[in-house]
């Protein structure tokens, strides 16, 4: 038998006892396909207990999100090992993956992680939060605006960081700009700082016309 607050018509315990009696409650039989578990989906409405098909599918989506959750935690721990070893080969100077190219791996399974949250919390019925599939898509994988010292340096010609040198130490802005390159640990492409400093090379002829737009493209 199942213990119904008649207040709020939700079911606050069970008991083998027919004859169980306490304030504010009455028993009632559970349903042929009534889950215990599943307890807050019902309600009762002064006759008989209600299925609630809405707390149903929220209860679902909780449970589908958790798992979501899981199996992105998990996906990301496994890739420890690769951070580990693109750490070693770098301070090697060993040929292989980079320790960018496995955080950018990790960071597409976060975002796709997030998508796929979403996709499960606007699905209106049962059968559409169980159609909802985790998996890293090509969408969820993001474009670097960050990319180190070296790579950025290496976007200008031989003849281009040639002149940016020369240019530099006549003038103050372009060596204090040059320094500032020289010294930080990366470069974010859409810094307005950074696109002011190779815009401005354009405009003093030290790199060629429409060179700017492809240094800084990510």
């Amino acid at each position: 038998m199942l213990i119904i607050n008649t207040q709020t018509g939700r079911i606050i315990g069970a008991t083998p006892d027919a004859s169980y009696i306490r304030e504010g409650c009455i028993l009632q039989v559970a349903p042929d396909d009534f889950d215990m578990a599943q307890s807050e989906e019902w309600n009762y409405n002064g006759t008989n207990l209600v299925h609630d098909p809405l707390a149903a599918i929220a209860r679902i989506k909780v449970t589908r999100i958790s798992q979501i959750k899981a199996d992105a935690a998990q996906q990301i721990e496994a890739l420890a090992w690769r951070i580990e070893r693109a750490q070693e080969r770098e301070l090697l100077g060993v040929a292989g993956e980079r320790v960018n190219d496995v955080l950018q791996e990790r960071e597409a399974i976060r975002r796709a992680s997030s998508r796929t949250e979403t996709e499960v919390n606007a699905a209106l019925d049962v059968a559409s939060v169980q159609a909802v599939a985790f998996a890293v898509l090509a969408a969820d994988r993001a474009t670097p605006e960050r990319i180190s010292r070296v790579e950025f340096l290496n976007r200008f010609t031989d003849t281009e960081m040639q002149a940016f040198i020369a240019a530099s130490k006549t003038t103050p802005a372009l060596e204090a700009y040059f320094l500032k390159l020289q010294n930080a640990e990366g470069v974010m492409l859409t810094d307005p700082v950074t696109m002011g400093g190779v815009q401005a090379l354009e405009l003093m002829g030290i790199i060629g016309a429409g060179r700017a737009v492809t240094i800084l493209a990510m």
